[in-house]
């Protein structure tokens, strides 16, 4: 609730001649009531209407002239309607019950003696304000909606895109090769040949002779010592 309408529940509910001041919420918009314990001065009410450019004009003729228990289902007790400018149709509907458009709306209690004084929007509250003689002050504006910065698109990173196949050509592998390790290479030794010491470097013009190898393992045979003379 704001600090204007709760100090004006404050200030009105001890005027005398005021019985009860209702803050009435509504899907179309809120409302405020002010409950008198005496019947209202309707010329007053006319004239100061007519300065801030509005008629007030009577409502629900016909509806209110139908049995007690009716009129309960179909009249709310609604009887004048402060209205802009109505026409002369606007003027025939709302006696048969139609109600029009309006800033304010003034209702007999069906079970009690009072009137009420139903302001449907601040220009409502600003005759009803000029009836009490009252200073009227208006409410602040609604705060201006607060602009959160757009927070920046992240990129999604998209997977590369394969090359388009060349016709005639079969289509590569984009899965890395994993290199195979190299086999250790294998060499055959080869058996070195030993050379005789008795064999002895061939000539020129001959070709050499490999000794054979039981020749050169064969033992050489010593000679017994000859015997000196005396």
């Amino acid at each position: 609730m704001s600090t204007v309408l709760q100090t004006r529940l404050n200030e009105l509910r001890f005027i005398d001649g005021i019985e009860k001041v209702e803050h009435v919420p509504y899907s179309t918009g809120d409302q405020f009531w002010v409950r008198f314990n005496h019947p209202l001065d309707l010329k007053k009410l006319t004239e100061l209407s007519k300065k801030r450019g509005y008629t007030m004009m009577k409502f629900g003729g016909l509806p209110s002239k139908l049995p007690g228990r009716l009129v309960e289902v179909l009249w709310d007790g609604v009887n004048h309607i402060i209205a802009k400018k109505p026409n002369g149709l606007t003027k025939f509907t709302s006696s048969l019950g139609i109600e029009p458009e309006g800033v304010a709306k003034i209702a007999t209690d069906l079970h009690g003696p009072y009137q009420i004084f139903m302001a449907m929007n601040e220009e409502g509250v600003q005759i009803l304000y000029d009836y009490l003689g009252l200073k009227y002050v208006a409410p602040p504006p609604p705060p201006k909606p607060v602009a959160v910065p757009a927070k920046p698109a992240v990129p999604v990173a998209k997977p590369p895109t394969p090359p388009a196949p060349t016709p005639g050509v079969a289509p590569t592998s984009t899965t890395p090769s994993v290199p195979k390790p190299a086999a250790p290479a294998t060499t055959t030794p080869t058996p070195a040949t030993v050379p005789s010491p008795s064999s002895s470097p061939p000539q020129q013009g001959q070709a050499a002779t490999p000794a054979s190898p039981i020749q050169a393992n064969a033992p050489t045979e010593k000679k017994p010592p000859t015997p000196k003379a005396d």
